[in-house]
């Protein structure tokens, strides 16, 4: 499989710290990322930052990916991209 490089430039980057939770929505999941901040009271809060929709074989692949720490780039099978609310 010949991996294709993607120009990023110009798209968003956000840093996380936790995968807080991931959803099923029919045959995808969502995979909801959240940072820690201060709450205004003086204790700290996790926010959800990223919320990100992908087919349930791409999450596969990224837990594969994730768990193999490969430094190799990442090529994902199939993955579409949509904005969901």
């Amino acid at each position: 499989m010949t991996i294709a490089l993607i120009d990023t430039l110009g798209t968003p980057e956000y840093f996380v710290e936790a995968l807080a939770r991931v959803e099923r929505i029919g045959p995808n999941r969502r995979l909801v990322f959240t940072v820690t901040q201060p709450d205004g009271s003086g204790g700290l809060e996790s926010v959800a930052v990223v919320k990100l929709v992908v087919s349930w074989e791409t999450a596969v692949s990224l837990a594969a990916t994730l768990l193999n720490d490969s430094r190799d780039p990442v090529a994902f099978a199939s993955m579409s991209m949509s904005t969901a609310n």
